[in-house]
């Protein structure tokens, strides 16, 4: 019979409120007590404001397409009454190398039309744009249409088709397309949420059409609304914009990590990006730079468009291997695994029988520790602000002797 391991964690985690982090040479930013993202913020307003809402959707090759009701030559004027500024279109803008950007110009001539034009999504080879427009008679109901660009063009549209999960009943809104191409997220209000606006995916088929809606589920809808859903590089977290959750004040911007389909209580992104306004269109542009929309300063109460650094925090995991009766056991293997079983780095403990690791705040992680002639030790636990201590108790016949990519 196999002897019974221990394994004794000690998460030991540098406090937050306490520590600055560096996101910039000349900066020390601190972390507010309301932000949980595990990332920390430095914000700066874009040059591109004007005095209309600007608001970013998508990145295009290389560009970065925003909606806007700012208005370029002798287009349409009228007055949209659910925003009171005048209908959206959609503009360009090329996204500089110092995290500026050039001055907006229109996207499309053929998809600009006198109605409000809203949120973009585009296919990953970019030759498939998914895309949303209300009438100028019910701007309040958005409807989400496909179009294709002809090959060896640069922004000639075509074969538009408005897609069957649009209806005069409800709106479609903020699609986003998931970073594998598999999927396309939405917001609407249609009939079995959970209140208000609720955030949806449906699978994307090979020839560009959707599948049915799929409802993300309670832990990110709530009774009140939700929209602007944007998901990560890797697919792991997905952010998004809420007035339910606690939120400071109309909507927020919160975090939600993502594993194998189930979804973690949304977390606040903090006072450096929300306020007691409106937060919307939180967007990544690249690893560790985006931007997001907020009416907390503007004039009209329209949306500037702020940009964002994010580093990631890190915090420090450590603790000894030990038999029952608390006797070390050098050169045994620990393994740290993410959320979905993936492993993400293994030691082999030292003469004092210690590991450590460098593990993301706020994460779902995994620890098995391996030894011949002792049953494996598995525990599974979100790192999350306070400090962890804990004897972790043998989880039997579970094996991790195969090392797998992250």
């Amino acid at each position: 019979m196999k002897s019974t391991l221990h394994l004794l964690l000690a998460a030991l985690m540098f406090c937050i409120y306490d520590t600055s982090y560096k996101t910039d040479p000349l900066k020390n930013i601190k972390v507010d007590e309301l932000n949980k993202s595990g990332y920390v913020f430095d914000v700066n307003v874009t040059r591109i404001n004007s005095k209309y809402s600007e608001i970013a959707s998508a990145v295009f090759r290389d560009k970065l397409v925003i909606v806007s009701s700012k208005k370029i030559g002798a287009l349409n004027n009228n007055i949209n009454p659910a925003t009171n500024e005048p209908h959206t279109d959609l503009f360009c803008m090329d996204i500089k190398k110092n995290s500026d950007f050039s001055p907006p110009l229109l996207f499309s001539r053929i998809l600009n039309t006198k109605a409000s034009e809203g949120q973009v999504a585009f296919s990953l080879d970019g030759n498939t744009i998914y895309y949303t427009r209300s009438e100028i008679e019910n701007s309040k109901n958005y409807k989400l249409y496909k179009a294709t660009l002809e090959k060896d063009s640069y922004g000639k549209w075509e074969n538009h088709i408005e897609l069957a999960v649009s209806s005069n009943d409800y709106s479609v809104e903020n699609p986003h397309i998931s970073s594998d191409g598999k999927f396309l997220y939405f917001s609407s209000n249609m009939v079995g949420g959970f209140g208000g606006f609720d955030l949806y995916k449906s699978e994307i088929h090979e020839d560009g059409s959707i599948g049915n809606p799929i409802n993300l589920g309670s832990f990110v809808n709530s009774s009140f609304d939700e929209k602007y859903p944007h998901t990560s590089e890797k697919g792991r977290e997905l952010f998004f914009s809420s007035t339910g959750f606690n939120s400071i004040g109309g909507y927020d911007i919160f975090i939600s990590n993502m594993s194998k389909g189930d979804y973690s209580k949304p977390r606040n992104l903090g006072s450096t990006i929300n306020s007691i306004k409106d937060e919307i269109g939180f967007m990544i542009i690249n690893e560790k730079t985006g931007v997001f929309s907020s009416d907390k300063n503007h004039a009209t109460d329209g949306f500037n468009m702020y940009h964002f650094k994010a580093e990631a925090i890190y915090r420090e995991l450590q603790g000894v291997v030990v038999t029952a009766d608390d006797k070390i056991l050098p050169n045994s293997t620990v393994v740290l695994l993410n959320s979905q079983g993936k492993e993400i780095e293994r030691q082999t403990t030292s003469v004092d029988a210690s590991y450590r690791f460098k593990v993301k705040a706020f994460g779902d992680y995994q620890l098995v520790a391996v030894r011949q002639g002792f049953e494996d030790y598995n525990l599974k636990f979100d790192f999350g602000e306070h400090t962890v201590k804990s004897v972790l108790r043998l989880s039997p016949n579970i094996t991790y002797n195969k090392k797998s990519k992250p």
